[in-house]
């Protein structure tokens, strides 16, 4: 019986531990007025989009909303969050193709719910195939 309870203790303090340390290692958005530049990439049809935006979201997702109508941005739910399927009237086949995402230069690895805005950084959506 003191074996199972001494395993119940120690899956609950490192199922704790591991919540801890995604909290306090995940990346966090900062409060304040950032400039930050959208680019939009779609060579398929010479969409090559730019353009600097004031905010203070604290995530792209709430950026990208807030400017959804310029961007024409099109989301669609996912297990995973929201997934970008459409910008600048271009609309992804998603069987072939879809929005990579890239700040300053560097491919993102969460999608943007996830991704802190951060003043002066550059945000590239660029659609690519499988």
């Amino acid at each position: 019986m003191n074996k199972k309870i001494v395993s119940v203790l120690i899956a609950v303090v490192l199922l704790l531990g591991g919540l801890f340390a995604y909290n306090s290692l995940s990346p966090k958005g900062k409060e304040g007025a950032k400039e930050v530049t959208i680019n939009i990439i779609v060579e398929s049809k010479g969409i090559n989009y730019s353009e600097k935006f004031n905010t203070d979201e604290l995530y792209l997702e709430g950026l990208l909303n807030a400017e959804k109508d310029e961007l024409k941005l099109v989301t669609q739910d996912t297990q995973y969050g929201p997934m970008v399927i459409g910008m600048m009237d271009y609309e992804t086949d998603i069987n072939k193709e879809f929005f990579s995402i890239s700040i300053n230069g560097v491919d993102a690895m969460v999608g943007i719910k996830e991704i802190p805005v951060t003043d002066k950084d550059v945000y590239t959506f660029e659609v690519k195939g499988f």
